[in-house]
């Protein structure tokens, strides 16, 4: 009886938490004078309860992926820290430093910003990453191959699901863009999770991703020629080839009894 309860108030908590989160994406409220601000707080009011939604899912499914002291954290850091320079790498660093990149926005909305980019990532990485890349796992990683295959494959998707920006008035090559740059850090954060078997980490890799690479276009902007100069784009190329092989030398190490214990049904270390 207390089962079947716990299961109706979790069906009735992601219900809620689609409707609203349906209510706020179709309604448009404004919440603010200003276009930019009201967009980011209908932002972190989405994307939070599309995490609640998730979380509950990702629980109900019994992946022991959510535990953020999960051990051995210190290795697990260890590990996410070529990740990491990758990410903040995505900041225009140079064009900051030198003036050609500016905010024009208070400290307060570089806040409010922030903690959109951390719920955006919390929302796509509980959904791509611990529900639907682990329910794929979960049937198919016997071999080597089924995971690595498994992890292409979650990421494409993840890619491919941004082709629904078209519908949002962005343009053809900026879509291009994004489903290449989304399978990129889809597959860096899927194995990640392979590696650390928690959540977060993939959740902070994305939200740094997000806010590093689109801070100043959203919030500010650049005095010409944007973040591109050759320095940045040199610096940049080798340290996506550098960790693009470390991230797929660690997927191709990987064996099938490594991530048993994300499972239901398998003992946690």
């Amino acid at each position: 009886m207390m089962k079947l309860k716990k299961n109706r108030v979790e069906l009735a908590a992601v219900i809620v938490c689609a409707l609203a989160m349906l209510f706020f994406e179709l309604a448009k409220i404004s919440f603010s004078d200003d276009e930019t601000i009201s967009g980011i707080i209908n932002m972190v009011i989405t994307r939070a309860l599309g995490s609640a939604m998730f979380a509950i899912l990702v629980f109900r499914l019994g992946y022991r992926v959510t535990n953020p002291l999960r051990a051995p954290l210190g290795r697990s850091l260890l590990f996410i820290l070529p990740c990491l320079v990758v990410v903040v790498n995505n900041l225009p660093i140079i064009a900051l430093v030198s003036g050609n990149a500016y905010l024009a926005y208070p400290p307060a909305a570089v806040a409010l910003f922030a903690l959109e980019c951390l719920f955006v990532g919390m929302f796509e990485e509980l959904a791509f990453r611990g529900a639907f890349f682990l329910m794929i796992l979960e049937s198919r990683r016997e071999t080597k191959k089924q995971i690595f295959i498994s992890t292409v494959v979650s990421s494409a998707v993840f890619g491919g699901v941004h082709l629904l920006n078209l519908f949002a008035g962005t343009g053809p090559g900026a879509v291009i863009l994004q489903i290449g740059y989304s399978f990129l850090i889809g597959g860096m954060c899927a194995v990640v999770l392979l590696k650390t078997k928690n959540i977060w980490l993939c959740v902070l890799l994305h939200a740094l991703y997000n806010f590093c690479g689109t801070l100043v276009p959203t919030l500010g902007d650049f005095k010409s020629g944007g973040q591109w100069d050759p320095a940045t784009i040199a610096i940049t190329a080798v340290l996506s080839v550098v960790v693009a092989a470390y991230i797929i030398l660690s997927l191709i190490r990987i064996n099938p009894g490594d991530i048993d214990d994300m499972f239901p049904g398998k003992a946690e270390n």
